[in-house]
């Protein structure tokens, strides 16, 4: 009896880590695909830019009009640069959440239970 419950402390054990690898991989999973989308509003937002300077250079050839309308698109890409740096910051942080919170969890379910001494089957 004792191999039996101890083949079922091992078997729970291994199903518990199994499934902490799998929420741990869930995890990394999301955060991957989250940081994937912040580095292509990254990399649209600096095209985006690109593209209007290269439109502002079309309208005129005076150097002052030039440096007033890239001061302008310098303020509203910043802008809009820092939003996506935000939101990678907060995606980050539940990110550091998500894992503490698995950590806890995994740590707290794969702990062997203490044997009663004097319980026996």
């Amino acid at each position: 009896m004792i191999n039996n419950d101890m083949t079922e402390n091992w078997n729970n054990i291994a199903k518990t880590a199994m499934n902490s690898i799998k929420e741990l991989g869930n995890i990394n999973v999301r955060v991957i695909e989250k940081l994937t989308e912040q580095q292509l509003a990254v990399l649209n937002t600096c095209l985006e830019a690109s593209q209007k300077e290269i439109d502002l250079a079309s309208k005129t050839r005076n150097p002052e009009d030039i440096i007033k309308m890239q001061a302008e698109l310098i303020a509203e890409y910043n802008t809009k640069l820092m939003g996506i740096l935000q939101n990678t910051g907060a995606i980050l942080s539940s990110c550091n959440s998500d894992i503490t919170s698995w950590a806890e969890k995994s740590v707290t379910a794969t702990t062997p239970k203490a044997v009663n001494p004097g319980k026996s089957k």
